[in-house]
C-alpha cells in the first residue's frame, strides 16, 4: 500500500520495488491474496477513482493465465481507464495483462481499440513499461495483418526508431523488429510517408549490425534488408545479405548529395556510443563519405574536427587509429583523401573492407 501511496508514481524505482515485492507471485498464494487485497482498498481506489470491484481485477494480471482468467481480463472498456492512471507500479499491471490477452489472436482483435492508448504509455522512461508495449504490439501486429495494423503504423515506426540506441540491449532487438513486421504490414498508400522514416531508420540499423549483443545484430540485419526490399534496392538487399558493411555504406552514399549530408550528421551521434564496435563502423562512414564528397564547407569541416578529436583518445585502439586518420582527410581533402580512406579502411578488421578500398587508390 505505501509504494502505492507515499512513493513517487512515476520514478522508475518505485517500479523496481513493485516488481520485487510481486516476483514470487507465480508461488506464493499469500502474495496474491495481499496484492487483491490492497487493490480493493477503498483509500486507493478512491485515489485512483476505480471501483473496488474493477481494481481488484488486476490482481489477475499476475496469475498464472488460464482460459477463465483471461476471459474475466478481456474488458477493453475497462482496461482503456485503467491505461490513464499515471502510476508505474498499476500500468505494469495493465500492461502485463493486455500482453496476455495479445498472445490470442480472438483476444487481440478485441484489444485492438487501445493501441493508441498503449503507445502514449511510452512516454515513461521505464524498460519494463516499455518492454511490455513492444511485446503487445508485435502480437497484434503479427495477428492481425495488414489492414488492422494500417491505423498505427506510422506512428508506431516513428517511436520505434527512437529506441533503437536504447540502453537496454533486449529494447534494442526488439524495437528492431518490430520495426521490420510494421513496414512489411504497411499498405500501399502508406508507403510515402513510410519511406520517410524507413531512410531515418538504415544507417542506425548499419551501425547496429556490429552491435556487441547477438539478438540486436541479427535483429538489426534482418530489419536492414527488410527496408532494402521495402525501397525496392536490390543492391542494398545484397549487399546486406551479404553482410557487407562498407558494401552497405556505398550503397547509401549513392543516392545523392542532400541525403548523403543528413547521413552524415546522422553518424556523428555514433561517435559517442558506448560501443567501440559502433565508434568504430561512424568512423569508417564518415572517413568513406569524406572520401567521395569532400568538398565540405569550412564550417562543417570544423564541426566533423570538434566530434572527432575526443576519438583520439579512445581507449579502443581501433577507435583512436582510425579517429586520426580521419582528422588527416579532413586537412587533405580531394584526390588525396581518397588514398587517406582506403589506408584507414585497412585498419578495420572486414575482409570487405579491403576491397572496397582498392577502389580509391
Amino acid at each position: 500500500m505505501s509504494v502505492l501511496t507515499h512513493l513517487p508514481q512515476t520514478d522508475s524505482s518505485t517500479l523496481d520495488i513493485w516488481k520485487r515485492m510481486l516476483a514470487p507471485a507465480a508461488t506464493l498464494e499469500r502474495v496474491l491474496e495481499e496484492l487483491y487485497s490492497v487493490l480493493r482498498d477503498q483509500q486507493l481506489c478512491m485515489i485512483f477513482n476505480i471501483t473496488t470491484v474493477d481494481f481488484g481485477l488486476l490482481h489477475l494480471t499476475v496469475m498464472r493465465p488460464t482460459e477463465e482468467i483471461l476471459q474475466e481480463l478481456c474488458k477493453p472498456g475497462l482496461f482503456q481507464m485503467f491505461l490513464k492512471i499515471r502510476s508505474l507500479p498499476i500500468l505494469w499491471l495493465v500492461l502485463r495483462g493486455l500482453a496476455l490477452l495479445s498472445e490470442r489472436p480472438e483476444m487481440a482483435r478485441e484489444i485492438r481499440t487501445l493501441l493508441p492508448d498503449i503507445m502514449e504509455t511510452l512516454q515513461f522512461v521505464s524498460a519494463h513499461i516499455t518492454l511490455n508495449v513492444l511485446n503487445i504490439f508485435r502480437n497484434v501486429v503479427n495477428h492481425l495483418g495488414k489492414m488492422e495494423a494500417r491505423p498505427i503504423a506510422l506512428e508506431l515506426a516513428e517511436n520505434l526508431l527512437h529506441l533503437f540506441n536504447h540502453v537496454s540491449s533486449e529494447i534494442r532487438a526488439r524495437s528492431i523488429l518490430l520495426f521490420k513486421d510494421v513496414i512489411e504490414a504497411v499498405v500501399w498508400w502508406q508507403k510515402g510517408d513510410m519511406k520517410k522514416k524507413v531512410h531515418r531508420g538504415l544507417l542506425p540499423l548499419l551501425f547496429l549490425n556490429s552491435d556487441e549483443t547477438l539478438s540486436v545484430a541479427q535483429a538489426s540485419r534482418e530489419a536492414l534488408i527488410a527496408c532494402a526490399k521495402f525501397l525496392k534496392w536490390k543492391e542494398l538487399e545484397h549487399q546486406a545479405q551479404k553482410k557487407n558493411i562498407v558494401g552497405i555504406m556505398e550503397c547509401l552514399l549513392q543516392q545523392g548529395r542532400r541525403r548523403v549530408d543528413k547521413y552524415l550528421q546522422q553518424s556523428l551521434l555514433y561517435l559517442r556510443h558506448s560501443q567501440a564496435s559502433v565508434r568504430q563502423d561512424a568512423l569508417l562512414f564518415i572517413g568513406l563519405t569524406l572520401s567521395l564528397y569532400w568538398d565540405q564547407s569550412e564550417r562543417e569541416r570544423n564541426k566533423i574536427h570538434k566530434a572527432l578529436h575526443p576519438l583520439e583518445h579512445d581507449t579502443h585502439q581501433g577507435v583512436s587509429s582510425l579517429a586520426t586518420s580521419t582528422i588527416l582527410m579532413l586537412k587533405y581533402p580531394g584526390r588525396q583523401a581518397k588514398s587517406t580512406w582506403g589506408k584507414l579502411a585497412k585498419l578495420c578488421c572486414w575482409p570487405c573492407s579491403a576491397i572496397s578500398s582498392e577502389k580509391y587508390h
